[in-house]
């Protein structure tokens, strides 16, 4: 299990952006994202969270925003994409 990082790079930040990117037509239209959290419309939500980490320079103010994005991957890797 992946521990939550309030600090993550740039480098980082554009290298996670970049595998969303090369998937964004391969993602299923609605997620369960944890126990608490589900999207009826996960491109949208993705490509949101993407846009607001682009806008912004990395920081813990929008580490929630990378996490919520780690976690759509964990999610999207369980079920098998690669």
């Amino acid at each position: 299990m992946r521990k939550y990082k309030a600090n993550y790079t740039e480098a980082f930040c554009n290298e996670q952006l970049k595998w969303f990117e090369e998937r964004m037509d391969r993602l299923p239209a609605s997620m369960e994202i944890s126990a608490s959290t589900r999207t009826s419309d996960l491109p949208l939500t993705v490509r949101s969270l993407m846009q607001t980490l682009r806008s912004n320079k990395p920081s813990v103010t929008f580490s929630g925003y990378m996490e919520t994005l780690l976690k759509i991957k964990d999610r999207l890797q369980e079920e098998g994409m690669k």
